[in-house]
């Protein structure tokens, strides 16, 4: 069954009378991994999904667009459960920026995202790493030239307005990205930025906040080999990951080495539905 026929059939099966459905498309992505450490053989998952996404002409140039998306976790089987597990979000969209609702990325990952890359690293040198996030609504502002700016505001049912806003500059060979998250209980910056030079790429990110430690972290992409480095507080992690093309698929061979823990090498394959 083709992806416009599987979405169809999906579509049909929770249609609301009265409520004109869109053309949804499906996706997905089955990431299995296979991981050795310290003798043990473990199958995992590497964050596998599937998702639909579907939009609509507003007219007047704007757009919305809506995607529900979750998590698989190939080892057994089962649909992850639990909050921010995925993404599932409404957007309305047009020349002015965009505004999203849901739960859906932060945008901490535009400086996490720096040098937070590679498979089964621990991104410890993130203080301010926060992935997904609930409850969320995402403002983002149309680009001035290179310049974006983002605003993020959670609404959780409590009191402590937790908000955060980033920004960034991409100049081609030379990207930088900030970040600020304020949970009013803690606060947490980010600032990361990345070059490229004759073909390898050079990246390096910095992450402080109010109630605990710092971070830094390095990450480098030298002919496909990702070398990756973070630490907090004295705590270092270094992880390794390349990549190998199999022809409609990809297998990804990776090394892991988290302070206080056993090395470990794993190999985990990538198919797209």
């Amino acid at each position: 069954m083709n992806k416009k026929l599987l979405a169809a059939a999906v579509a049909s099966t929770f249609a609301i009378p009265g409520v004109v459905a869109a053309d949804a498309s499906f996706y997905g992505a089955l990431k299995p991994r296979i991981q050795v450490q310290d003798s043990n053989i473990t199958f995992k998952d590497g964050a596998s999904r599937i998702g639909w996404k579907s939009s609509k002409d507003m007219g007047n140039g704007n757009s919305v667009s809506g995607k529900v998306e979750l998590g698989l976790d190939m080892s057994d089987g089962h649909i992850n459960t639990g909050n921010t597990s995925r993404v599932t979000t409404v957007a309305f969209s047009g020349d002015w920026g965009s505004v999203s609702m849901g739960s859906q990325w932060s945008i901490m990952t535009g400086p996490d995202w720096v040098t937070c890359v590679n498979s089964g690293s621990s991104c410890a040198g993130h203080v301010g790493y926060q992935g997904r996030v609930a409850d969320s609504l995402v403002i983002k502002g149309p680009a001035i030239g290179p310049l974006a700016l983002s605003i993020q505001m959670e609404a959780d049912g409590s009191d402590l307005a937790a908000w955060g806003v980033a920004t960034g500059i991409d100049l081609g060979t030379i990207n930088i990205q900030a970040a600020y998250r304020n949970t009013d209980s803690n606060a947490a910056t980010e600032v990361a930025a990345s070059t490229t030079i004759a073909g390898m790429t050079l990246a390096a990110g910095f992450s402080s906040q109010d109630v605990g430690e710092d971070g830094n972290s390095i990450f480098a992409n030298i002919q496909g080999l990702k070398l990756q480095y973070d630490e907090t507080a004295g705590d270092a992690d270094l992880s390794a990951n390349y990549d190998v093309d199999l022809g409609g698929a990809t297998m990804r061979v990776g090394v892991i080495d988290n302070e206080g823990s056993d090395t470990a090498i794993f190999v985990q394959w990538m198919y797209s539905l």
